[in-house]
């Protein structure tokens, strides 16, 4: 499998799942980076945040309509080369455009949650943790809603849950358009 490296134009995926992220492509995009509205970008993720995520899809402990039926069909191996390869890919690009709200009150609210200690400090996750720099603002929301409302299954709930608690639809909006600029 060809790694990202510099001046490398794409990496390529292993032949075992080459079909398999040609599926994903449709709607994670064709370098991973998403342009469908609520569906996350996998570019850069966490290798094992990747396959925790599919195993909890695969398994039915996770939601994602769109996902069930090709998830099912994926071996352990399959998962551990999707993880790979994704995390191999170059994060998508900051989004441009106006801060969407007051950056001092998002920090503080970072800061208080101590959401940097799971995530990283600059937001690009880590292990089972995703990265959240650069992802798609509208995905953010969606997913921290869910964790707030208790209806995201997977690990870490209990943490994202207790997180979440008390920020209003309108900080979740503001740290979503913060993230989203991060690179």
């Amino acid at each position: 499998m060809a790694l990202c490296l510099p001046g490398a134009a794409r990496a390529e995926p292993p032949a075992s799942v080459r079909q398999i992220v040609e599926t994903c492509a449709v709607c994670h995009g064709k370098d991973g980076v998403s342009a469908i509205e609520g569906t996350p970008s996998l570019a850069a993720q966490p290798d094992i945040f990747i396959q925790y995520q599919l195993v909890f899809i695969r398994d039915g402990q996770r939601k994602v309509e769109a996902m069930q039926e090709i998830a099912k069909t994926l071996s352990d191996d399959n998962i551990r080369d999707l993880g790979a390869y994704y995390s191999s890919l170059p994060p998508p690009p900051p989004l441009k455009g106006k801060s969407g709200g007051n950056i001092d009150k998002v920090a503080d609210l970072l800061q208080a949650r101590h959401c940097d200690s799971c995530h990283k400090p600059d937001f690009s996750g880590q292990g089972e943790t995703a990265r959240l720099a650069g992802q798609r603002p509208d995905y953010v929301v969606k997913a921290l809603a869910d964790f707030r409302a208790g209806v995201r299954r997977g690990r870490g709930l209990a943490v994202m849950t207790e997180v979440t608690v008390g920020l209003s639809d309108r900080d979740l909006e503001m740290i979503a358009t913060y993230l989203a600029r991060k690179p």
